[in-house]
């Protein structure tokens, strides 16, 4: 607002990362990304956040899912269309913190942008062993690298999948190219320990934070544990994520039998354990960190978790059709199967499992009240959310105001629902006030109650 010059924004972004590395935290590419926020284009530019997090977890999930389902395992395009859209209708509407996920940029940024980078990695890995192109390995190297920078979960998240993939694609074609996968690997641990290495970390996370090999082997083995617990608050806290599962697993039995390329997966049992390995590995970062986290840490456990759920489901219903093919041929392996088999594996096992689905589903509806749609619902229906506008259009309004230099603002009626905004405080020296003072150009910023501030500065008295 002050220069108009991209220039100087990229170049006070830059200051913060140095800023924040030596007094914060050392996830360089997050807060490059925190420094980009709309706001510091325009004051009405805030909205797009929730459309564009959106647009970036759905399209990066059609990319992975349309690679694995349809490239990969040959199923049709009705029935990968059918398997992603309510894999991401379990996702979008159960996701842990709908602030860290949709609303909040600081949270999308450090959290939900590098999920989605992950996806499109594993999307990129997976067109790379195909055609070994040196398109896909610039992507892979340039996502790798920033994801290095980001939140530790998507560092590892990357690097395990990346490993993985290399190491199957040898096994399974014995071609030396895969081997140049090793750049980005390097160029992510490169990011990463350029984020360890910072003295913020210390200033956050308190002076004991540091690498050690008996925690590291301490928290891998508790990183199994806590994510079988995990699991089961799930299925305790939101038993409809697990019944929509149940659903996820019928039409993915559905779109496995009348599939027709029988394109079985490899070693189901080892792709099993990688998929676990790399949902319990989401646990480390806070079990070693050993402080307080935020609902994006949580989301990002929840976004792996289905995912792995996704594999696990897929898997068995391969298995359950493999035994339906080889009970119906009377064979140990067959390479067709007639329409009569389907129609009955069809009638004794999927019509079945969707009335028992709907049952479970009346029994759990209670957890309607927990979607990601309910709680916008019922925040915008209440009235909260048309005060809260209100509330933030004031207060946007005064400390746009440019020949104030002291800006003095009411309390906010701090119900913010699904949305993120930390509130400025009476103390003029608290974090908030300051960075507010800071961003808006202002000496000092401070609040006070409502009645107070209408009695003093109220309309026509600013």
């Amino acid at each position: 607002m002050s220069s108009h010059s991209l220039i100087e924004v990229f170049k006070a972004a830059c200051y913060t990362i140095e800023h924040y590395y030596t007094g914060w935290q050392g996830t360089w590419f997050s807060i490059f990304v925190f420094s980009l926020q709309p706001e510091v284009f325009s004051e009405k530019a805030y909205v797009i956040v929730a459309f564009l997090m959106l647009l970036l977890w759905i399209g990066s999930t059609f990319l992975l899912f349309k690679e694995v389902f349809v490239e990969k395992l040959k199923l049709d395009k009705w029935s990968f269309l059918l398997i992603t859209v309510l894999f991401l209708f379990i996702s979008i509407q159960f996701i842990p913190s709908t602030k860290s996920s949709i609303f909040w940029f600081n949270g999308c940024a450090h959290y939900m942008l590098p999920f989605t980078m992950c996806q499109l990695l594993a999307f990129w890995l997976f067109r790379f062993c195909r055609a070994y192109k040196a398109g896909y390995l610039v992507g892979i190297s340039v996502v790798m690298t920033f994801l290095g920078g980001s939140n530790y979960q998507a560092a590892l998240f990357s690097l395990i999948v990346a490993v993985c993939v290399g190491i199957a694609d040898f096994v399974l074609k014995k071609n030396k190219k895969i081997f140049l996968l090793g750049i980005p690997v390097i160029l992510d641990l490169a990011g990463l320990l350029i984020s360890m290495m910072a003295p913020g970390n210390k200033v956050r996370a308190g002076e004991d934070f540091g690498f050690s090999v008996g925690k590291a082997v301490g928290t891998v083995v508790s990183s199994f544990a806590d994510g079988v617990k995990l699991i089961g608050e799930y299925l305790v806290n939101t038993p409809m994520v697990f019944v929509l599962l149940a659903v996820l697993f019928l039409f993915m039995l559905e779109a496995v039998k009348k599939r027709e390329e029988k394109n079985y997966v490899k070693y189901p049992v080892i792709v099993a354990a990688a998929l676990f390995c790399l949902y319990s590995a989401m646990q480390a970062p806070e079990i070693y960190a050993g402080v307080e986290v935020s609902g994006g840490v949580h989301n990002m456990n929840f976004q792996t978790f289905l995912l792995m759920m996704a594999g696990f489901l897929y898997l068995v219903a391969e298995a359950v059709v493999k035994l339906s093919d080889k009970k119906s041929a009377g064979i140990q392996k067959t390479e067709s199967v007639s329409d009569e088999d389907g129609i009955v594996l069809h009638r004794k096992l999927v019509i079945p499992g969707v009335i028992v689905c709907l049952f479970l589903l009346l029994l759990v509806r209670s957890d309607i009240k927990e979607s990601t749609s309910w709680e916008c619902l019922m925040y915008i229906t209440s009235g909260q959310a048309a005060d809260y506008k209100e509330q933030m259009d004031l207060q946007t309004a005064l400390l746009m105001e440019e020949d104030v230099r002291d800006a003095v603002l009411p309390f906010i009626n701090d119900v913010q629902g699904p949305l993120m905004q930390m509130p400025v405080t009476a103390d003029e020296t608290a974090w908030t006030n300051t960075v507010t003072a800071q961003f808006y150009g202002k000496r000092t910023t401070v609040a006070m109650p409502r009645p107070e501030w209408e009695a003093l500065y109220g309309e026509g008295t600013r």
